[in-house]
């Protein structure tokens, strides 16, 4: 017995990539940072964590007021990454005293690097690398620095593929949560 097959046929259109737009923060991005740096630690870091501590975790590091701060903080520098007008990624950098357990000259902290879940894969991560690195370059910075949770295996993968190793260990507070995160280093 012969089964009647409906074919259907359609073109699929070509998906536009979105204009990046990478800009470096001014004070009037206080509120926009304390928004999107809010929503890109709660989407990588909520699904692991006790609800309860990530909410008296936000005030600590993520209100505008703080914001502001940091944003006119002369030892400090954010890049935000627009898509089509659209704020989905920052990258915060610090070159501030680093801690004992960072050896070199001159260090430089990639304090954060976070991009929207929804924008994850897209090569957004790398394009802020690379600039973080030339950042570091172009200002003289020997080494550059930054925090892991021990826990973040795709954020290790990532920087261990960049030249960065654990020098470190340093407990992280989340609320009443004490986590294992680790200090990583790599020359320039």
């Amino acid at each position: 017995m012969r089964k009647n097959l409906r074919i259907c046929s359609f073109t699929i259109q070509p998906v536009k990539d979105p204009d990046y737009h990478f800009r470096t923060a001014t004070t009037d991005d206080a509120d926009l940072l304390a928004d999107l740096g809010w929503r890109t630690f709660e989407e990588a870091f909520g699904p692991y964590n006790d609800p309860a501590d990530m909410r008296s975790y936000k005030p600590t590091m993520y209100g505008p007021e703080l914001q502001a701060e940091e944003l006119a903080d002369d030892v400090t520098e954010f890049v935000i990454v627009e898509a089509d007008e659209v704020p989905v990624a920052y990258l915060k950098l610090n070159w501030d005293e680093a801690p004992r357990e960072i050896k070199g000259s001159r260090p430089i902290q990639i304090s954060r690097l976070f991009v929207l879940q929804k924008w994850t894969g897209k090569g957004l991560g790398e394009k802020l690398m690379e600039m973080a690195l030339e950042r570091a370059r172009r200002r003289r910075h020997q080494v550059v620095w930054l925090t892991v949770w021990s826990k973040n295996k795709r954020a290790l993968r990532f920087y261990h593929k960049h030249g960065f190793v654990k020098v470190g260990e340093l407990d992280f507070y989340l609320g009443k949560e004490v986590q294992l995160d680790y200090y990583m280093q790599r020359k320039i």
